[in-house]
């Protein structure tokens, strides 16, 4: 025991402990921790294979002085209020949610000590409701950890529409405040919501952000005619009681740079969009195999998502923000060299497009051509079936070879030709010079 002259007291003080919580978890991260709970509560709700999250919402205000997030998806008992939620780390008997996102323990506790030093939480079910308000600055001045309930109403029926969570945070931290007054932050924020929670979205939850309905943001493949995604899928860990169903997708989509590169989807959740960095192979030298370059935006089409389900979300290869990779995880590192590969196949056919552009020019290019005339862009959860990437290597031609010229001369003299043509550009003035020669040559002008 403590005292006792044989122990060291080595318990934390409250206010380091608070501290050393929230210190590294980005403010916008702990917002989507607690829309996370959300989702979870809607999986707990309806949990079939493909859930109808249709009449589930979450609704999200954010000011200077205040935090609220509320739902309808289900609320959760006294019990695990009492002995799993509001504990500091996921105890072993806790229960848990199949194909949860919230898997750690940490995301709503760490929340709202990062938000402010006053926080309520009201919940109801259908056979309970309860509430609870903790004032941080009082709790960390007294020698327990526990919180304390203000209100249980047990054993009376409530009607489906009031079960849900809601939470309220005030005297926010001086940080907190300023970024959630900030109009930039809160769009930010609303991007970063419809960008992670895109499948829940797509699946019928409404997401009500200071009363604007979020939509889930595109990510398609175009298919069609000669040219097919890659879809691989396979399981991890069979033997165990609950495998990884892992699912790879890759292929091509629009020329936006902003959206090239690949995604990584968690039991639903989005934790990298879009990524480009050697953490996902690009700019990566593999062994005994060509490596993957740098990106740059001739992959500007390039689009690869991989999707891991599994039942415990714990085996899952995100880090305890959902924020990234856990990079050392055995499934990523099974999934990884079967990413470059997908990876080379899709920049090998992005180069022969690059290729066929520069030999035809755009107007002309036949492969260019054929993928505008073939294919239609797909919502990539709906492609099914393993299949190779491919496409058709030998189109025809729409018109003869280009070949493109480049030269230089002084600016006074471009000038001149540019108005005695009457264009507006040096590269008008070369195509116009060109074609007055080749007609000249043509029609026998030019001999003597």
């Amino acid at each position: 025991m403590v005292g006792d002259g044989t122990h060291i007291n080595a318990m934390p003080t409250k206010a380091f402990f608070v501290d050393m919580l929230v210190k590294d978890i980005p403010l916008e991260r702990a917002v989507l921790d607690l829309v996370d709970n959300c989702v979870d509560g809607a999986k707990r709700l309806r949990p079939e294979e493909v859930p109808n999250f249709t009449g589930l919402e979450v609704k999200l205000q954010l000011s200077g002085d205040r935090f609220e997030i509320e739902d309808n998806c289900g609320g959760f008992d006294v019990e695990t209020a009492k002995n799993y939620a509001f504990r500091f780390g996921r105890p072993a008997a806790a229960k848990s949610t199949d194909y949860s996102i919230g898997q750690f323990g940490v995301g709503m506790k760490r929340a709202l000590f990062k938000f402010g030093r006053y926080f309520e939480v009201h919940s109801t079910t259908k056979h309970q409701k309860w509430s609870m308000t903790v004032d941080v600055d009082e709790w960390e001045g007294s020698t327990d950890w526990f919180f304390n309930f203000d209100e249980i109403i047990d054993d009376q029926e409530f009607p489906e529409e009031e079960c849900g969570t809601r939470i309220i945070v005030r005297r926010l931290r001086p940080e907190v405040a300023s970024r959630f007054s900030a109009e930039y932050f809160r769009r930010q924020l609303s991007e970063m919501i419809r960008s992670h929670q895109r499948q829940f979205l797509a699946f019928g939850m409404v997401i009500d952000f200071e009363g604007m309905h979020l939509t889930n943001t595109d990510l398609r493949i175009r298919t069609g005619g000669s040219f097919s995604p890659a879809i691989e899928e396979y399981g991890f860990d069979g033997d165990s009681d609950s495998p990884i169903f892992v699912r790879i997708v890759a292929g091509i989509s629009e020329s936006v740079p902003a959206e090239a590169g690949w995604y990584v989807v968690c039991n639903g959740r989005v934790i990298l969009s879009a990524d480009r960095s050697e953490e996902t192979g690009w700019g990566s030298v593999a062994e005994q195999k060509e490596g993957i370059p740098k990106y740059h935006n001739q992959y500007a089409r390039f689009r690869g998502i991989v999707f891991f389900n599994c039942r415990s979300s714990s085996k899952l290869p995100w880090n305890t923000t959902k924020t990234g990779l856990d990079s050392s995880s055995v499934v990523w590192q099974a999934t990884y060299p079967k990413m470059l590969d997908h990876t080379r196949t899709v920049i090998k056919f992005l180069n022969s497009l690059d290729d066929d552009i520069e030999e035809y020019g755009r107007s002309s290019s036949p492969l260019l051509a054929a993928m505008s005339r073939e294919t239609l862009s797909q919502d990539v959860e709906k492609f099914q079936g393993a299949r190779s990437f491919s496409w058709n290597r030998s189109p025809r031609a729409l018109g003869p070879k280009m070949v493109k010229i480049q030269y230089s001369r002084e600016e006074s003299k471009i000038r001149t030709l540019m108005t005695a043509l009457g264009v507006s550009s040096a590269k008008a003035v070369g195509e116009n010079t060109f074609d007055m020669i080749y007609t000249e040559q043509a029609n026998g002008e030019g001999e003597e």
